[in-house]
């Protein structure tokens, strides 16, 4: 099964992410983990990231800031590092477009217009991160349970990242949110007009 129960996986969850269900899709993508022949990959779904929202909440404003001082930005897109090309270190990059792309194509965002700021590590997960690095990523036994794991891990990144934008004061436009080679992408909208949030605080 392998790579075709790991398409077929994002596929079945793809309505719900659409629908902003970031919850539920963490939940299905464990689900599916846990119902495969355990594995050292199954650490995946008792692992949380542990960094404060709040905390990379003000990350991402002083990204928000220092680009919409430069150039009206439409859109906001973070992605996390690849899985089994760097295991030793898991972050996240920030980029911002002066347009919005939407979901149907995904050509666009890798055609950012935004300079480089510094990545932000994600913690809490590095138990997987000894397991991607660890003779089990190339046990073909383990195919399935490897693949799902990084889902698991998009899921939770997205969900992450949909509870701290609702800290986020400068965020005004979508955020898309993945990891890298993933084309299972969360659109994250901002809740209200952050000027609103920051004279209700």
């Amino acid at each position: 099964m392998g790579i075709d129960l790991f398409f077929s996986t994002m596929e079945r969850l793809t309505p719900q992410l659409r629908a902003g269900d970031l919850q539920a899709c963490e939940v299905a993508a464990i689900d599916t983990l846990l119902a495969l022949t355990k594995s050292p990959f199954h650490i995946a779904a008792g692992l949380n990231i542990t960094n404060d929202p709040n905390d990379i909440a003000k990350h991402f404003d002083r990204f928000f800031r220092t680009e919409s001082a430069r150039s009206d930005v439409q859109a906001a897109y973070t992605e996390m590092n690849g899985f089994d090309i760097n295991p030793d270190r898991w972050y996240c990059d920030l980029f911002a477009y002066d347009h919005d792309g939407g979901l149907d194509d995904f050509d666009w965002l890798s055609d950012w217009q935004s300079e480089y700021f510094e990545d932000y590590t994600i913690k809490g997960l590095e138990p997987l991160q000894a397991v991607f690095a660890s003779d089990a990523f190339h046990d073909e036994q383990y195919n399935d349970a490897a693949y799902i794991s990084g889902l698991v891990v998009v899921a939770k990144f997205q969900r992450f990242m949909q509870l701290a934008a609702q800290q986020m004061k400068d965020l005004s436009v979508p955020l898309y949110v993945t990891a890298h080679d993933y084309d299972y992408i969360a659109r994250i909208t901002p809740s209200g007009n952050p000027k609103d949030r920051r004279t209700k605080r």
